[in-house]
């Protein structure tokens, strides 16, 4: 059993060192990873939920106007992974009334569609609430 394990770990090794069947493993893959990335996703949008009502309770504003959420995310965030989701796509800033919510495009990279992930926030300081 433990060699016939070893051999599969092997040979799934060598498909991924091929480009041509990295791809066709990484598109294989997909639905057992979107979960995950689900989930890691989630957790960085809760921790940009947090941290923006952390910047609006010091007195900042929001930063809505044309680039100050990416310039924002820069700032903040040194890691390119941690201003993306897990599929590679920028997350981005809505306003809706008192509340924003940090988006994130989903498996389909695309926002406005029906996987589209989403955290809310609120404008008003927790003290106020």
């Amino acid at each position: 059993m433990g060699r016939i394990l070893l051999l599969l770990l092997v040979a799934f090794g060598i498909a991924l060192y091929v480009p041509e069947s990295r791809a066709a493993i990484a598109e294989a893959a997909q639905p057992l990873a979107n979960p995950a990335y689900r989930w890691m996703s989630h957790q960085q949008m809760t921790q940009i939920v947090d941290d923006l009502e952390i910047s609006l309770g010091t007195g900042a504003r929001l930063p809505v106007a044309r680039g100050e959420f990416d310039g924002w995310l820069d700032r903040r965030y040194r890691q390119a992974r941690s201003r993306e989701d897990a599929w590679g796509t920028r997350y981005q800033l809505r306003v809706r009334g008192n509340a924003f919510e940090v988006m994130s495009a989903g498996p389909d990279g695309i926002f406005g569609t029906e996987d589209d992930l989403l955290r809310t926030g609120s404008m008003v300081p927790a003290a106020s609430r």
